[in-house]
């Protein structure tokens, strides 16, 4: 659950601390000291890492400065546009593992209180506002090698490992391992694809 720690009394953080329920900070303008005092209760996490939120400036640092400085886990859209690629590299050196990629994805509902569209490569409300991305997992992956120079291991774990570790269920999903679930993505480089394409076209050549 993602909450504005502002908003929440100790006997309410209490409350969803001591359930079972996973409390992420987002969708916030909480000043620094607020950020922090959340963070020390107990909330370990930050949603999508810069957006909706209050930001790092130098007389004010804001959730975003109290999730560096604390390092809960913090989840990125790395698509370029709700944060950009210096930004994704910054966090990464600044929260290590801690960071992991997030889609933020949506669809396009043009109905109800809030309507938003498609509008290219980013999803807008009815005033043009950032209102959602249309990043895949696999781009963010892409993007976070190309753009930020995070290692294609390190992308894939930030995609994988890590947030099953943030859900709790590190201990069965996010590796390839005995004893734990087979659900994976196969994938190859386009060097490879090409030489394949190329093998497959001589077999069929050669072929009666």
């Amino acid at each position: 659950m993602t909450i504005a720690p502002e908003h929440f009394d100790d006997a309410s953080l209490d409350l969803l601390l001591q359930s079972d329920i996973l409390l992420s900070a987002g969708h916030s303008n909480a000043t620094f000291d607020e950020a922090m005092r959340g963070f020390k209760k107990g909330i370990g996490r930050t949603t999508h890492l810069f957006n909706a939120m209050s930001q790092m400036q130098s007389r004010a640092p804001g959730l975003v400065g109290a999730t560096y400085l604390h390092k809960p886990w913090a989840s990125i859209i790395a698509d370029g546009i709700h944060c950009d690629y210096n930004c994704l590299k910054i966090s990464k050196e600044l929260l290590g593992e801690k960071l992991f990629l997030i889609s933020d994805a949506v669809t396009e509902s043009l109905t109800g209180d809030y309507r938003f569209r498609f509008a290219g490569d980013r999803y807008t409300d009815e005033a043009g506002t950032l209102a959602g991305s249309s990043l895949t997992m696999w781009q963010a992956v892409q993007n976070a090698v190309q753009y930020a120079g995070i290692p294609l291991d390190e992308a894939l774990r930030m995609a994988s490992t890590y947030p099953a570790a943030v859900i709790g269920a590190g201990q069965r999903l996010g590796r390839i391992a005995e004893g734990y679930e087979a659900s994976m993505l196969v994938f190859e480089s386009e060097a490879v694809r090409r030489e394949s394409s190329i093998v497959r076209r001589a077999c069929e050549v050669v072929s009666p």
